[in-house]
């Protein structure tokens, strides 16, 4: 499988948080339909309306849900928006999430206090932090499935089954799982879930998968409209405005056609190899490199055991501008990586292996 991403030829590639490269699945199937639409225009139509459902149920496989639950959008901050701005807010309302939110999960909601809906924050994804915190105006619960910078993973059967019992809807930010780690929308007991496929997956930009279950698809107000979420019934001129009646609603016009063939490809792949199997070397990998950190002195902010792909640490000594200059030499030595709220982030993935964890040790050992 390491041979299907040629990026591993090039550099110790452990970026896979903020992009994800494409395999050589993706690339190949993006390739095919620029090339198709270079050589025929818009012929072959029909293959590309048809590759939008074989998507569709790629991406509910992955996810445990059905087809007609997933929408095709241009990000994740998208999905989450319409969740935000579609719910049928009454003032007093709040939300709940925590301090460990990317933007992306924390502007919509706090966008919300001119409505007057309330956003409280606690500390972390903890069933009894999110608990406390609810109350008979308690709407919805909001959280990452991963936290971003160190790593953080939420119990989301256990905040789901908490969502639940309180009949709370529960939406998850989960572009920081999906491709990595397993995820039952329905074990879980999800609401609504809205990851890209350019991180985990290894897919590209602007294709993101937005999954709203089919009982709770009502209780969104669709807040965008164009000429393909409607019931048109063949015609452009005097159609109607009746909404598709499934997840399609959300989608208000032209897709990302070539995208939507390298999401596809990319997706397949995670589920030929076993998302499963895929998650245990995910986190085998990770711990390795944890522990490897350590070694060398460096403080491992992700909490253990490693659960997730993110390992992100401390340098044991920090100056001005160290954190930038170690990354800077990463990077000269070929070392993909991120800087993130003050620690080195590192996020490999299953086809990542020891001797790039070494790699890793080698160049940070040798200080600056």
């Amino acid at each position: 499988m390491r041979a299907l991403f040629p990026v591993a030829r090039n550099v110790v590639y452990l970026n896979h948080a903020a992009l994800g490269p494409l395999s050589t699945r993706a690339y190949d199937a993006m390739e095919g339909h620029a090339r198709d639409q270079r050589e025929f225009g818009a012929l072959h139509w029909r293959d590309w309306y048809q590759e939008y459902e074989l998507y569709r149920e790629s991406a509910a496989r992955l996810l445990g849900a059905t087809p007609q639950e997933v929408a095709i959008l241009k990000n994740t901050s998208e999905g989450l928006s319409f969740v935000a701005q579609g719910l049928r807010w009454t003032r007093g309302d709040n939300v709940v999430s925590t301090a460990m939110e990317f933007p992306s999960n924390f502007v919509p909601w706090k966008n919300l206090a001119p409505r007057g809906v309330e956003l409280r924050i606690v500390d972390e994804p903890a069933v009894a932090q999110i608990e406390k915190a609810i109350d008979s105006k308690t709407r919805i619960v909001t959280i990452s499935s991963v936290a971003f910078h160190n790593g953080h993973t939420a119990d989301l059967d256990a905040i789901g089954e908490l969502c639940a019992r309180k009949s709370i809807l529960f939406c998850v930010d989960a572009i920081q799982s999906v491709g990595a780690l397993p995820i039952d929308v329905r074990k879980s007991k999800i609401s609504f879930l809205a990851a890209d496929t350019h991180k985990w997956m290894c897919g590209p930009e602007t294709a993101a998968l937005f999954f709203v279950a089919g009982e709770h698809r009502d209780k969104l107000d669709v807040i965008e409209h164009g000429w393909t979420n409607i019931q048109r019934g063949g015609k452009f001129l005097n159609c109607g405005t009746d909404l598709q009646p499934d997840s399609r609603r959300f989608e208000a016009g032209t897709l990302n056609t070539n995208g939507i063939y390298g999401a596809r490809a990319a997706i397949d792949l995670l589920l030929e190899i076993g998302i499963e199997s895929i998650a245990k070397e995910v986190k085998r990998i990770a711990a390795l490199l944890a522990d490897k950190l350590d070694s060398i002195g460096y403080r491992v902010t992700t909490p253990r055991p490693i659960a997730s792909g993110i390992v992100s640490a401390i340098p044991p000594t920090v100056e001005t501008n160290t954190l930038l200059r170690l990354h800077r030499k990463l990077e000269e030595n070929k070392i993909v990586c991120a800087p993130r709220e003050g620690m080195l982030r590192f996020a490999p993935h299953f086809y990542n292996d020891e001797s790039e964890v070494d790699r890793v040790i080698e160049v940070l050992g040798s200080g600056l």
